[in-house]
């Protein structure tokens, strides 16, 4: 299933990040708290939640956790065991970890870390640019600290990134399709009322 996966300048890529940017190690807690910030969605969950419970930024909040939801389903749930890729760690385990090595079933493409921060940020700049733009520079970080971390192939993250802004994309436009057909029944409804009461 993940033949296709399969390449010289993955591996490559992540020993050179290891060899040229992971000595420099006053950047690790920073990149431990990074990736820590956006597991299981984090920062972006609660950033959902903030926004839906403010009236005036609902429609970006329901957008954002709607995202974030068909980030958990189709990427933790359906792409990661249908793939089945084994994390970099787990393929070359005499590198040293900075973080706890992930189980061996817990899988590699693609990286959550990015799908869910990528799609968080598209979400965010369909609706405010500058927030998005802010969002994305972020998402680049934490996409990048799965390298440094040595959990996720360079394939894993730039294919969750993409996942990521294409489901921010559908998120929008299906959320927007969904509140202009709600916003059209109940204009009908009222219509229809007050053609019966005359």
């Amino acid at each position: 299933m993940m033949d296709f996966l399969v390449n010289v300048w993955d591996p490559n890529s992540m020993f050179w990040i290891q060899q040229h940017v992971v000595v420099h190690s006053f950047l690790t807690p920073f990149m431990i708290g990074l990736s820590a910030v956006a597991k299981d969605g984090g920062i972006w969950v609660i950033l959902g939640l903030i926004l839906f419970f403010r009236k005036e930024y609902r429609e970006v909040g329901i957008t954002l956790l709607a995202a974030l939801v068909c980030v958990a389903v189709f990427g933790d749930g359906i792409l990661k065991h249908a793939v089945m890729r084994l994390r970099p760690c787990i393929d070359y385990p005499w590198v040293p970890m900075a973080i706890h090595t992930p189980a061996v079933n817990d899988y590699s493409f693609p990286s959550c870390h990015s799908y869910g921060s990528f799609a968080s940020a598209t979400v965010l700049f369909c609706y405010y640019k500058k927030w998005g733009i802010s969002a994305f520079v972020l998402s680049v970080f934490i996409a990048f600290s799965r390298l440094y971390l040595f959990v996720h192939y360079p394939t894993d993250v730039a294919a969750g990134a993409l996942l990521g802004i294409g489901t921010g994309i559908g998120a929008y436009f299906c959320v927007k399709f969904v509140i202009t057909w709600r916003k059209n029944r109940v204009r009908q409804y009222s219509s229809i009322q007050k053609n019966g009461n005359k």
